[in-house]
């Protein structure tokens, strides 16, 4: 695995890197570190990293110009913005960020999103045979957006295509868990990951699809979502 941390900040950069190590050992994760306090390297890097820590008030690229470019060499990559600024919870939405910390650090919150990240990217590598066309179909978790009912089946949406699947929406329940996919409604379940609105009442994903949220399961679901997106 690898990773960066970015921040203008050089003793900041290694209170990070300290908790970040310690919590991937723990886990028997290995990784190599960049530790960089010069974003203009960052971005002028061709270096494709697995995860990402950014501070976003930096000169000359701040932590969103950063996070865009790094997701465009690798859209699976996850990113921490860790910054003292609190005005930027809709644009890390945007740009699918896994999670937003505060300064001054809060280690103890810092290691239970990297744990919940590792958790995220195993289940990213679960794959599933779906039937499309009479032929099988490997389609993996991470790249599901929402899965719904249809009929006696079920329609499931990714980010390059549509396919039916024999397997009830309990099915999918079950295999498809936290941390990023939610059961909003007896019919549908969603990968928050590709959120790009929310209202109590409904969730938008990828910009078109709008799911309906169960009115039972808004309070749960505000409380996931929220803590999904840093906990804000």
């Amino acid at each position: 695995m690898k990773i960066a941390i970015c921040d203008d900040d050089s003793a900041y950069i290694k209170k990070i890197e300290s908790v970040v190590r310690t919590t991937l050992a723990e886990n028997d994760v290995d990784a190599r570190f960049d530790l960089i306090s010069d974003s203009a390297q960052l971005h002028d890097s061709a270096e494709i990293y697995d995860m990402a820590f950014l501070d976003i008030g930096m000169t000359p690229y701040n932590g969103l110009e950063l996070a865009a470019r790094l997701k465009k060499r690798n859209r699976n990559i996850i990113i921490f913005f860790i910054t003292s600024y609190d005005d930027y919870i809709d644009d890390a939405m945007d740009l699918r960020v896994f999670r937003y910390i505060s300064k001054p650090l809060d280690a103890k919150r810092l290691r239970a999103g990297v744990e919940k990240a590792l958790k995220l990217i195993d289940r990213a590598r679960i794959s599933f045979l779906v039937k499309e066309g009479g032929k099988a179909v490997c389609v993996f978790s991470k790249d599901i957006v929402f899965v719904e009912i249809a009929g006696r089946s079920t329609r499931v949406v990714t980010t390059h295509g549509e396919y039916n699947s024999e397997n009830g929406i309990d099915f999918w329940d079950s295999k498809l868990a936290a941390p990023s996919f939610f059961r909003v409604h007896k019919s549908y379940i969603v990968n928050v990951y590709y959120a790009t609105d929310y209202t109590r009442a409904t969730v938008v994903l990828c910009g078109k699809y709008e799911i309906p949220i169960a009115y039972r399961k808004q309070a749960e679901f505000r409380h996931f979502f929220l803590n999904y997106f840093g906990g804000r």
